[in-house]
């Protein structure tokens, strides 16, 4: 399938305005192997058409059985501007086990789409996994996804104790630019972490192979910090470091090499300060060619300079920060062959200009009290700016983090290898000192993670192996019995509504069947027809990508502190608002004590038989047969087995059916998990994939109408519900037979978050269950004049509330603002 090329990196020449060219500093020339790099790094965002997504969540924790309340936002990964190459978007929730606990499928337009996840009253409290991505995504692999952890508080409101772990810290250290290189100074980056990958803080000293100290270091932020080290040829270093709680350790130093490149960047205000020197081997010979430095931001080139003469002299190259798109810029420095010698990253933050401003017309409101928010979006220049947000009234924060921000997400952590603790706080306005340090230090100890330089230049791109999503598909895989693709022809049947449809695979037995939109959960039948003498065929379906090990959380509250008592307050603030809400969503009126008295039914499978307990109809459990080798198939199996059923030729006649006209019976209907089949793929299917079945006579198969009167033969297959199967442990889910039952999900249709309205005075008679958030919009656009009107009642809750903003510019800018809203409740009498 052709995909469609993005025309916002053809012909880097066209920018040639952007590129720095002053006295020592030429651009690449027509044969210059750097042209073929910077063309390659076109061709790669061109090619992979690279994604992102942020979910905007409500809030950052919650309690069972609270609803998280979500904004998605897909983009193009290298402009971020809102994404239409894919329109299905996967929402999951994940336990520490790995299972998938609650998957939302979500039709985007223009990128965006809302949603909900209601947490069962069950579910036990712990940290989750939400995470988000599309059928794209996957070529690059979950490392690419949208992941965050989500805690579930219990009723005292805390997590789950961790599990005792090892007390060492792990410190590990990142010489600027890769590698330490004897007699030329570095700047060291250091990452102190304990056992859960949280920082910790450390302190202590360089010391040579003699045992003499040669530079000291201490932690600044989320235990990284940094100093610097001139390695002297032969000598080996080691850090001997005190941790937490006064513990020591020895840690040894990467060894420097002989020779290479030395990239040092420091910062002001305005402009990224590059400093390049070089040392030669014995007796190499200097270089051919000049050296490129090459400054790019997610494939936007904004510096291409040739640099000659680095040497022992260093070479100082000066990058104007108004010249790169805000984001994480990626610094560069090739030899004169072409080969990446030295890699640095550095950090440029939205202009002042860019602001979400949200603004209440009262300081200070009573109960039911009506609120008007504005909501107004500039670009850097102080100009509106017109975009998608999404606004979410919360009671005041007990932590000081809130999670990730749109922000702090897209120009920052998703270009990033590792998991970055707290996000957000780097992204901070106004950037200050000590924020820049923290910057710093952490780009310093992390990589850049869309693509590898080596494996970028050697050659063409792997083709795609998951095609982006525009509908709802059923695709798959034909193999036969030895696991070899197979070219045949695949028939698609699907009831409510009657859909047939047939096509033949490609050459590696794939297939894929298109424009399923508009419809709610159904099943569907698949079935690969067999050649002459073909025994058994596999049709299988791709599992859900594989789950990344959860990120731990950082902890919400130390015990005993004031955050911990105002997050005790918040599980019960929660408890009485499901109490509250059982009596106001959609109108329920609360009973009292009412005795429901009846005869407990058991239930044996997950779909609901209403015929099951007639008299004409028998249900048989056929679910140990798989283990005991049965290879006879559900005709076979039927043959004589149920009074009044005959088989004949593979077709089956039930007693009591209505007559047809010249005097035969009607033949009974055959059902699969739900899907009506024809005869014959009940004929040929096995015993051995089958759960149960159930034999109805006419009178029990009125839940078929006109089509049961012959009566019903329903199958219910091992595999139902295929693709709704949440373990991931499953690399493949497949029927060895040929024919396979699928559960299609539908889209998700969003909820409406609960927001009354006190015009009326009959409304006073309810209480108000807004007790944790207050206001949730997920669909907000500025108009014109970068503005959008908001308008909500506060609950019978008081206190402070966070009105917190976020959303993208029509030209990928993302944007986060907050205001504080104060409720006062009336003093008691």
């Amino acid at each position: 399938m052709p995909l469609p090329k993005r025309n916002r990196l053809t012909g880097w020449l066209a920018g040639c305005a952007c590129l720095l060219t002053v006295a020592a500093f030429q651009l690449p020339s027509q044969d210059s192997p750097f042209r073929q790099i910077i063309k390659s790094l076109a061709n790669f965002y061109a090619t992979t058409l690279p994604e992102k997504v942020y979910l905007h969540l409500d809030r950052p924790y919650y309690a069972s059985g609270q609803t998280v309340w979500f904004k998605a936002y897909v983009v193009e990964a290298d402009s971020h501007r809102p994404d239409t190459l894919s329109k299905i978007l996967y929402v999951e929730l994940v336990s520490a086990r790995q299972a998938v606990v609650a998957r939302r499928l979500l039709r985007l337009e223009a990128g965006v789409a809302p949603g909900d996840l209601a947490l069962p009253d069950t579910l036990p409290a712990g940290t989750y996994q939400l995470r988000a991505y599309t059928n794209w995504m996957r070529n690059a692999g979950p490392a690419f996804f949208f992941s965050r952890p989500l805690a579930v508080l219990d009723t005292r409101g805390s997590l789950p104790a961790p599990p005792a772990t090892a007390a060492k810290t792990d410190l590990q250290f990142f010489p600027e630019g890769g590698n330490l290189v004897d007699e030329l100074e570095s700047e060291v980056g250091f990452r102190a972490v304990d056992a859960q990958g949280r920082g910790v803080a450390v302190q202590g000293t360089i010391l040579d192979a003699r045992g003499q100290e040669v530079a000291r270091f201490r932690s600044q932020h989320a235990g990284m910090g940094t100093f610097r080290l001139t390695p002297a040829p032969g000598q080996r270093y080691r850090a001997v470091v005190t941790g937490p709680g006064g513990t020591r350790a020895e840690y040894a130093l990467p060894a420097s090499e002989p020779a290479g490149y030395v990239l040092r960047v420091s910062e002001t205000d305005a402009d990224f300060m590059v400093t390049i020197r070089r040392r030669p081997a014995p007796g190499e010979a200097p270089p051919a060619g000049p050296a490129l430095l090459l400054g790019q931001v997610r494939g936007q080139v904004s510096y291409a300079v040739q640099v000659a003469g680095a040497g022992a002299t260093p070479v100082a190259v000066r990058l104007p920060k108004a010249k790169f798109p805000a984001g994480l810029a990626h610094l560069t420095l090739f030899d004169e062959q072409g080969t990446a010698q030295c890699e640095r990253l550095v950090f440029v933050p939205n202009p002042p200009g860019v602001r979400l401003a949200l603004t209440s017309d009262k300081p200070t409101y009573g109960p039911r009290e009506a609120v008007r928010l504005r909501l107004k979006a500039t670009d850097a220049a102080g100009q509106p700016v017109a975009g998608q947000f999404s606004v979410a009234v919360t009671a005041g924060s007990p932590t000081e983090t809130t999670g990730p921000t749109i922000v702090s997400h897209l120009l920052l952590s998703s270009d990033l290898v590792g998991p970055v603790e707290a996000p957000e706080y780097y992204v901070q306005e106004p950037q200050t000192p000590e924020i820049r340090q923290a910057l710093n230090a952490l780009l310093l100890t992390q990589g850049w993670r869309r693509f590898v330089w080596k494996a970028l230049l050697a050659g063409p791109l792997p083709a795609p192996g998951f095609l982006p999503e525009q509908a709802l598909t059923v695709s798959g895989q034909v193999l036969t019995a030895a696991g070899q693709p197979a070219v045949r022809t695949v028939s698609y049947l699907q009831t409510n509504p009657t859909r047939e449809a047939r096509m033949q695979t490609e050459a590696d037995g794939r297939f894929r069947f298109r424009g399923l939109d508009g419809l709610d959960t159904t099943q569907v039948m698949l079935r690969a027809q067999t050649v002459k003498g073909e025994r058994e065929l596999m049709i299988r379906l791709l599992a859900p990508p594989a789950i990344e090990p959860l990120v731990p959380a950082t902890p919400l509250a130390a015990p005993g502190s004031p955050a911990a008592a105002a997050l005790a307050a918040y599980a019960r603030a929660s408890q009485q608002q499901r109490a509250d809400e059982k009596l106001v969503v959609k109108g329920a009126v609360a009973l009292g004590n009412v005795d429901v008295r009846g005869n407990r039914v058991k239930v044996t499978d997950d779909v609901i038989r209403p015929y099951a307990v007639n008299s004409a109809a028998v249900v048989l459990d056929v679910s140990d047969l798989k283990a005991k080798g049965d290879s006879r198939t559900v005709m076979q199996y039927l043959q004589g087995r149920v009074a009044g059923v005959t088989i004949t030729g593979g077709h089956a006649n039930i007693r009591n059916a209505l007559n047809l006209a010249d005097g035969s019976k009607i033949e009974a209907l055959y059902v699969i998990d739900g899907v009506i089949v024809p005869a014959e793929v009940i004929a040929n299917y096995p015993i051995g994939e089958v759960q149960s079945i159930d034999v109805m006579k006419q009178s029990a198969a009125g839940l078929f109408g006109t089509q049961g009167a012959g009566g019903v033969i329903a199958v219910h297959s091992r595999t139902k519900g295929i693709l709704l199967d949440p373990n991931p442990k499953d690399a493949f889910m497949a029927a060895r037979t040929g024919v396979l039952s699928v559960q299609v999900p539908g889209y998700y249709r969003a909820r409406e978050f609960y927001a009354p309205r006190y015009e009326a005075a009959a409304s006073a008679a309810k209480p108000d269950p807004r007790y944790t958030t207050l206001y949730w919009a997920p669909m907000v656009q500025t108009d014109a004049s970068g503005q959008a009107q908001l308008s909500f009642y506060t609950s019978d809750a008081g206190g402070s509330f966070n009105a917190i903003g976020e959303g993208l510019s029509t030209q990928g800018t993302p944007l986060h603002g907050s205001t504080s809203l104060n409720v006062q409740l009336p003093a008691a009498r």
